[in-house]
């Protein structure tokens, strides 16, 4: 076959491949022991993320997953990985403006918009509830989040991981390391500091009884109370 033949036929090829499996082809398909999710929908729902996001909060997303599924194996417990890795991937949404209601918290937010992405990606009830308990609880009360299952569990174990840091109990630092090594952090301490401070200047008041109420306090009144979420997220055991 010629070599201009054969350039033919691979972009053909090319064109017969979704658009929106590509970007996750590139990514690893195990991190510290840990399989990334290879169904369409998980894959789409990756690539979807990574066009939403910054980079930075892809690469969040994606550590979420892994430090999740590594507590969650330590605490014995299960989940469908699909729906886990999606909540992971799409859980930050409610951060940004494009997905942003006038009134709801990040949390709704986000669990809201990435529901809507389950059923647009022909998932069924059950797995746009899951998602969306995944994404509304991450930040919450444990004892509601644990009651909703290990999708729930998941990304709420591996959020508080990568924000606040991994307990050396669950996590040893060979994994820690490698998670860090697959999906770097590129400044996460102040970038996601930003992105929440911004959030809450554009919707003072919305996070009240949530994680973010202090934070959100700081930069919306006149006397603002410390905002232990940054200071949190500076002490963590991380470079950046």
């Amino acid at each position: 076959m010629q070599r201009r033949e054969l350039l033919r036929w691979a972009a053909a090829l090319a064109l017969l491949t979704p658009p929106a499996l590509a970007p996750l082809a590139a990514l690893p398909a195990e991190v510290a022991g840990v399989g990334l999710p290879r169904t369409p929908r998980a894959l789409r729902a990756a690539a979807f993320a990574r066009a939403a996001c910054p980079d930075f909060l892809f690469n969040h997303c994606l550590r979420t997953y892994l430090f999740g599924a590594l507590r969650l194996t330590r605490l014995q417990r299960s989940c469908r990985a699909e729906d886990a890795f999606i909540g992971a991937a799409l859980h930050d949404l409610g951060l940004l403006p494009r997905f942003a209601s006038a009134a709801g918290s990040f949390e709704q937010d986000g669990a809201d918009a990435a529901e809507r992405w389950v059923r647009a990606a022909h998932g069924t009830a059950a797995q746009a509830a899951r998602v969306w308990y995944a994404v509304r609880l991450h930040a919450g009360a444990w004892t509601l989040t644990e009651r909703a299952g290990g999708e729930a569990m998941l990304v709420a174990l591996g959020a508080a991981a990568d924000v606040d840091g991994p307990p050396r109990a669950e996590l040893d630092a060979r994994q820690v390391a490698e998670v860090v090594a697959a999906f770097p952090r590129l400044g996460f301490k102040q970038r996601f500091t930003a992105l929440l401070v911004a959030h809450c200047e554009r919707k003072p008041g919305v996070q009240e009884h949530t994680w973010l109420e202090g934070l959100c306090r700081a930069h919306g009144t006149p006397a603002p109370p410390p905002a232990a979420v940054a200071d949190q997220i500076a002490a963590a055991p991380f470079a950046e």
